[in-house]
């Protein structure tokens, strides 16, 4: 059975802002949404979509393509980096370990970055010259940066719950919204 580490119980109480601590949160549902599953289901396309292996990897690839290079300046993870977990990549993925430690190195990185920072701090506004052209004119700023890739986990977090539920496993319960919106487990 696959277990993904989540860095606590209470991921949000690791940041100073609302929205760094929902990201946050996010990564910490996204881990149970894939508790419980084999080595083998997460490599296994299912119903013509991604592996559950790859979609882990391309939202962090995100993260790693807007928040890391982008604003960290760091090199592109070696494995979470790669174009193929890109959108449009195959949605492919032959080994799940190596990806869910890739995941956990780029999430590390940007935990280090983000948990520092102030609400103020995600004004930052950097050059953009990306492939979303409504940000060139006015860049992409650290707090757009990180909604996005907010809402692009809640958006694979729903995928992937729909894919086991329609393979018949249960639903773990996501802790994670609850804990940041009324400090509950």
């Amino acid at each position: 059975m696959t277990t993904v580490e989540s860095e606590s119980s209470a991921p949000a109480a690791l940041a100073r802002c609302a929205l760094v601590g929902a990201l946050f949160d996010a990564w910490y549902d996204l881990d149970l949404t894939l508790t419980g599953l084999t080595a083998a289901e997460m490599i296994e396309p299912w119903g013509g979509g991604s592996a559950f292996a790859w979609t882990y990897g391309h939202v962090a690839n995100s993260v790693d393509a807007w928040i890391n290079v982008r604003f960290q300046r760091l090199a592109p993870h070696p494995i979470i980096g790669d174009q193929q977990l890109r959108f449009g990549g195959t949605g492919r993925a032959t080994d799940w370990p190596t990806i869910q430690q890739g995941v956990a190195d780029v999430r590390e990185a940007t935990r280090r970055y983000l948990r520092q920072l102030a609400d103020a701090d995600l004004d930052l506004v950097i050059p953009y010259d990306g492939s979303i052209v409504a940000l060139h004119e006015h860049g992409l700023s650290l707090r757009h940066a990180i909604t996005v890739n907010l809402i692009h986990h809640h958006y694979h977090l729903g995928e992937i719950s729909t894919k086991r539920g329609q393979r018949g496993h249960p639903l773990p319960h996501l802790t994670g919204l609850h804990q940041r919106l009324y400090g509950i487990l």
